[in-house]
């Protein structure tokens, strides 16, 4: 029955972790935890991307602390915490050179840059975007150019205010 779903749903996680499926389980959280985020249950999304990372970590898996760390710290973006947001950022850019991920890395770079932006630290955000703006050229990402233009072109423009 309908009813039955959500807590056969619940029990999930219990079970995933009963058999040893680790892996299996830190997809789990992270897959509740981008729900709830569309929900706007912050703190719960925030606690499932805290549990995924810790067995992430455990796992070794670089990927899901890309993903976790990525989704983090956007969660404290929008609460306006944006120095430990940009900790989360650091950490998922040093995973990005470990690994060689250019596109994540990019990714990474734009976020920085925007949380720089913010904190009206607008020289380090432009020197972030240019970086961004490479690795976009690099690897032929015509839309992540893109938007990072249009943030390299607000942010000039923000500066131009303040100076």
């Amino acid at each position: 029955s309908p009813t039955a779903r959500p807590s056969l749903c619940l029990r999930i996680p219990d079970k995933l972790l009963e058999l040893g499926k680790k892996d299996s389980l830190s997809k789990s959280y992270s897959g509740q935890a981008l729900v709830l985020k569309e929900l706007g249950k912050l703190d719960d999304a925030m606690a499932l991307y805290k549990k995924g990372e810790t067995l992430c970590s455990e796992l070794g898996d670089k990927d899901g602390l890309l993903r976790s760390y990525n989704n983090q710290a956007l969660i404290l973006r929008a609460w306006g915490q944006l120095e430990e947001a940009m900790a989360l950022h650091k950490k998922q850019e040093a995973i990005c050179l470990e690994l060689g991920s250019r596109n994540g890395l990019q990714a990474c770079y734009g976020n920085q840059a925007l949380i720089l932006s913010n904190l009206g630290r607008l020289d380090e955000a432009l020197a972030l975007y240019k970086k961004e703006e490479e690795i976009c050229l690099e690897l032929g990402n015509k839309s992540g150019l893109g938007v990072c233009r249009e943030y390299v072109s607000t942010s000039l423009a923000l500066r131009l205010e303040i100076h």
